[in-house]
């Protein structure tokens, strides 16, 4: 299956969304240039792609809401002393405080262009997005937007974002899970919302941290005399059970699942990326 050009990564926090962010990043690079742009303004996804030694085929990329506005002011005022003074002007600061959602929904128009451009470059956009909430306000702004804009430049804007969002060649989402019971339900419930009401039409689910069980009840049952060795061995098999019971329910509810291992390293190195980005690109071809 062929990823869309722009692949938003989103998920609970602590669920591992920018080691998969930068892990999918890397991988896609392996057969076609990429880019990764961090929007969680920690710049996590990059920083782990530094620390690992990225290729020459993948590019990072910072994006900040304020810098975007200023970027589309420029674009709509080309004479830059006249930009420059509309950005500094008290006028339009209560333009943009009265219109709150303004710089977010210029962050999804560039996100729109940045897939423009992959197609156009046969290349991969993924972004490391906000935790799952932020994520999900992020993209229903552009609805507001278009309510409160009925006409003009924003409004067409608007339209174009919502198409670009629904359009499963364009713009696709990974949630990042892990096996535990808030993490599965915010992830359900994000699905929910993505199909229903932003009419996303490609969601994945990647499963992180998922071990195998090792040891059966039997087996533990056996170690009654190791009363420690008994505990840790239950810790995994209950493990392994979370993971199978979130693995079901991902299923039905109709998402695609990529399950990735957890990775026991001291330093999430290049060999660690390597790994959760081998599973993401067998993940994907299956789905």
């Amino acid at each position: 299956m062929t990823p869309p050009r722009l692949i938003f990564v989103t998920g609970k926090g602590g669920a591992g969304k920018s080691a998969v962010a930068a892990a999918l990043a890397l991988a896609l690079s392996r057969r076609r240039p990429a880019t990764l742009a961090d929007l969680d303004r920690r710049g996590s996804a990059a920083g782990l792609l530094a620390a690992a030694g990225k290729s020459d085929a993948l590019a990072t990329l910072a994006l900040t809401p304020r810098a975007e506005l200023e970027a589309f002011i420029h674009r709509i005022v080309p004479l830059k002393s006249i930009s420059k003074r509309m950005l500094r002007s008290r006028t339009f600061g209560y333009v943009t405080a009265a219109l709150p959602g303004l710089e977010a929904f210029l962050m999804l128009e560039r996100l729109r262009l940045l897939a423009g451009t992959a197609a156009l470059e046969d290349r991969h956009a993924v972004i490391d997005a906000p935790a799952t909430g932020h994520a999900l306000e992020l993209l229903n702004v552009a609805g507001g937007i278009r309510g409160l804009a009925p006409a003009g430049t924003l409004n067409r804007l608007a339209v174009a974002v919502e198409e670009f969002i629904a359009d499963p060649n364009r713009f696709g989402v990974i949630l990042t899970v892990s096996p535990e019971e808030l993490s599965l339900r915010e992830a359900l419930e994000a699905a929910r919302a993505l199909r229903e009401g932003l009419r996303v039409g490609w969601i994945a689910a990647a499963l992180n941290f998922v071990t195998a069980p090792l040891f059966s009840a039997a087996e533990i049952a056996a170690l009654a005399d190791f009363p420690e060795h008994a505990r840790l061995a239950e810790a995994r098999r209950r493990a392994g059970r979370a993971a199978s019971d979130a693995r079901r329910a991902l299923r039905d509810a109709g998402l695609g699942v990529i399950e990735l291992p957890m990775v026991c390293s001291a330093a999430f190195d290049q060999a660690a990326l390597e790994t959760l980005g081998g599973q993401l690109e067998h993940g994907l071809s299956q789905l």
